[in-house]
């Protein structure tokens, strides 16, 4: 899908807004485990015999559970910062103000949304057909037209410095296709010289 950089820069925009969208509901830490989490501990000494006790019970996997919760909740409070929500706020509000077919808007929906889960387009467009059969089936080129459309007009209507710039710059850039020449480098064309050679004017067969 060949995009240009203000594209990209939008398109990620809407990706994290649905990252932020998803963590903000999501319930993690203590609370996901209920009866099976362990009393308060309050020393050092305290968490040292809880873990002992728990590697010998369950073979550690309960402090597992325990990091890993800590984790989702430090990711999540991460996403659901005062800016991130005003980003997410804005960028949901491009959709509605500025693409007029609902059908492009759902498939750009539809694609932010696969992208933020780390989900496989194709895997998705397969799976959608299968389930809608009564439904158009979705077809990946004609989709990637349409999104690209949108972003299109996105660019064309949002001002440049209202876009945040992403910290992962570098990575959606990746998203970009470079338009090719179609020509290929060869030893015919192109021919190696050293930094202090000079070119020579005499024409080769």
């Amino acid at each position: 899908m060949k995009i240009t950089e203000t594209q990209a820069l939008i398109l990620d925009q809407i990706i994290e807004a649905f990252r932020t969208d998803a963590a903000l509901p999501v319930r993690v830490g203590p609370k996901a485990f209920g009866t099976a989490m362990p009393d308060p501990v309050e020393s050092r000494q305290d968490v040292f015999v809880t873990m002992r006790e728990d590697l010998a019970e369950t073979g550690g996997r309960r402090t597992r559970y325990e990091n890993q919760a800590r984790n989702r909740e430090i990711e999540r409070r991460a996403l659901c910062s005062r800016s991130r929500i005003s980003a997410m706020e804005q960028a949901f509000g491009w959709l509605t103000d500025f693409i007029d077919d609902e059908e492009s808007r759902k498939i750009l929906l539809a694609y932010s949304d696969c992208k933020a889960r780390g989900w496989v387009w194709e895997r998705y467009i397969s799976n959608r057909n299968r389930k809608n059969p009564q439904k158009t089936a979705w077809v990946k080129r004609t989709l990637q037209r349409k999104i690209c459309n949108c972003l299109q007009m996105l660019e064309d209507q949002i001002p440049m410095n209202t876009i945040f710039l992403s910290p992962n710059r570098d990575l959606l850039l990746s998203r970009i296709e470079e338009k090719g020449s179609g020509k290929s480098i060869n030893s015919e064309r192109f021919a190696w010289m050293a930094s202090d050679g000079k070119p020579t004017l005499r024409r080769t067969a």
